[in-house]
């Protein structure tokens, strides 16, 4: 018989959703790759600040879009839905969830100004947008997930943000140059459009006017399947260092899986095969900036 703690603990981890800190951790590892690439300077100390921080914004996210969306969320998951489901489940209570929220968003304010303390000053504004961002995102009055726009939301956080904390980690630049946050952005507004395909129907049900439900399933998947090629574009066009027969095999090899999403029928395989392109784009990114190929 499983015990009460056993259980507790496989609540929160669930509410945690892991495979979702891909969002936070990668385009924090791009910032201080671009910056090694262009500076030739790294220092594990603080890549090793950047990850932790990543870790604490990463829970705070999930807990308080959890708390944000408990009424409207119908407890249907996929693995690319945007949300634990341990609250319609009756696995954590909002309120607990809710105080999780809290808990992380007060660690991550302590613990970026822990990091001012240390020789980078800048920490705790980032530290203010991230918590900006989630209440824009999902809390009243504001509420752009639900009202349209959450993927530009999106798009700043994990696509200019975070990429920018990751590169001032390493070399106190305040931002990461264009050519990373520019094609990055892109694919940060990608990537909600395709998480959002697979629940369509209870977001409409929710009245929740993300990008799918606003302009149709199918032109949201063309959009997003020429987003992720214009970001590709935008990386072998701008992307300095690196040659050109590199980053010619970095748009070819994110051509296939887009391909195979822009041929599926259902809608969650489609979201599938455009995820793998995004990530795959990134990856292929960063090695080509590490190699300097």
């Amino acid at each position: 018989m499983i015990s009460r703690d056993v259980t507790g603990i496989q609540s929160w981890i669930q509410a945690s959703r892991p495979l979702a800190h891909v969002n936070i951790a990668v385009p924090l590892a791009l910032g201080q790759v671009a910056a090694w690439h262009v500076t030739g300077h790294f220092d594990w100390k603080w890549f090793a600040a950047a990850l932790l921080w990543g870790v604490i914004d990463h829970l705070f996210v999930i807990f308080a879009n959890d708390f944000a969306d408990h009424e409207a969320d119908s407890g249907r998951r996929t693995l690319l839905s945007g949300g634990s489901g341990v609250i319609p489940e009756g696995k954590l209570t909002a309120r607990q969830v809710g105080r999780a929220a809290t808990v992380a968003a007060i660690l991550l304010l302590l613990y970026s100004c822990a990091l001012a303390l240390v020789g980078r000053a800048w920490t705790p504004l980032y530290a203010l947008a991230a918590l900006l961002l989630m209440w824009l995102y999902s809390f009243p009055p504001a509420r752009l997930s639900y009202r349209g726009g959450g993927e530009l939301l999106q798009g700043i956080g994990v696509g200019i943000a975070l990429p920018s904390l990751g590169y001032y980690m390493q070399v106190e630049g305040a931002l990461a140059p264009g050519w990373v946050v520019g094609p990055a952005a892109l694919l940060g507004v990608c990537s909600n459009v395709l998480t959002a395909l697979p629940d369509i129907e209870d977001d409409t049900r929710a009245h929740k006017n993300t990008w799918p439900v606003r302009h149709g399933m199918q032109p949201a998947r063309r959009f997003a399947s020429a987003g992720i090629a214009f970001a590709a574009f935008g990386v072998f066009l701008w992307t300095p260092l690196v040659s050109v027969a590199a980053k010619a095999g970095i748009a070819i090899g994110t051509a296939l899986p887009l391909l195979g999403g822009a041929r599926a029928r259902d809608p969650f395989r489609a979201a599938w095969w455009s995820s793998i392109a995004i990530n795959l784009l990134i990856a292929l990114w960063m090695l080509a900036m590490v190699l300097k190929l």
